[in-house]
């Protein structure tokens, strides 16, 4: 399993898309550095809880903004990891050697995990250090444990992603697991936003209509609950406010462990699916 875990990481480091992703990352980072600057900057005169809440509202954007590019690089590399491999006839040497299917699909799995999760790493703090660089003491007070809790649960994103795009691929053909997988996601995204509105509806019907079409979202496919998730842990106090509830990127309130426990059982799940679905596939 180790070689294709080397080969997958050397793959993809040789994807264009992983190049202009990162090209497009230093971007946004410069244009949002210089949001930050001239946003700060007029939080001056601002009172201290409306100045911590604004910085809040600034921080969650960023992050937003990340898990929207995350998603779309764990989608595109996962989708074809396995397809596009059968497309060229690459299994018939590999298989011919003693590599056994399940060692195939976690390598690759893994492989692509390796340069996601550097690059989630350095795209949060990036977001974090611009905000304490500009903020000048107008930014709320994160502690480094909220800070390392937010970004361990940012990695469920990329895990989770893969997790899904892996299994696609190894039933589907490229461009139908890359459609399939980006409408889900866009799936997901919508029944957040749809359950986030609902907090603010006053007619009890169409409160609950659109808290359970949120709900059913989330367990066709919880991409949007991690974001939450990752929110919630950052900005939520010791003494249990939350800064950043009145934003829709931010959280209402902090999704539940058994939620939690769902993903991490939702990503296995997919997993086993993906080495029975390869080892089942005629190739």
């Amino acid at each position: 399993m180790s070689t294709i875990i080397r080969l997958t990481f050397i793959e993809i480091r040789k994807k264009k898309i992983l190049y202009l992703t990162l090209g497009l990352t230093a971007i946004f980072l410069i244009l949002y550095g210089t949001a930050l600057y001239f946003a700060y900057d007029s939080l001056e005169l601002q009172e201290p809880f409306m100045r911590a809440t604004l910085s809040s509202q600034l921080i969650s954007m960023g992050i937003y903004a990340m898990v929207f590019i995350v998603s779309f690089l764990s989608i595109f590399s996962s989708v074809g990891a396995i397809s596009s491999e059968i497309d060229n006839g690459t299994y018939d040497a590999i298989l011919a050697k003693p590599i056994k299917r399940y060692e195939i699909v976690l390598g690759k799995y893994i492989g692509i995990l390796l340069v996601l999760i550097p690059y989630v790493t350095f795209f949060y703090l990036g977001i974090i250090e611009l905000n304490i660089f500009f903020g000048k003491g107008f930014i709320v007070n994160l502690a480094f444990e909220s800070i390392l809790k937010s970004l361990l649960a940012l990695y469920l994103l990329p895990i989770l992603l893969t997790s899904i795009g892996i299994f696609f691929s190894c039933s589907m053909s490229t461009m139908a697991s890359g459609i399939t997988l980006l409408i889900m996601y866009f799936f997901g995204m919508i029944g957040g936003f749809l359950e986030q509105i609902s907090g603010v509806i006053t007619i009890e019907n169409t409160k609950q209509a659109l808290s359970n079409t949120g709900i059913i979202t989330s367990l066709i496919i919880p991409s949007d609950i991690i974001q939450k998730k990752a929110s919630s842990l950052l900005f939520t106090t010791s003494s249990g406010l939350n800064l950043s509830i009145s934003s829709f990127v931010g959280a209402k309130t902090q999704p539940s462990v058994a939620m939690m426990i769902y993903i991490l059982v939702y990503i296995l799940v997919m997993l086993i699916l993906a080495v029975r679905k390869f080892q089942r596939r005629d190739l």
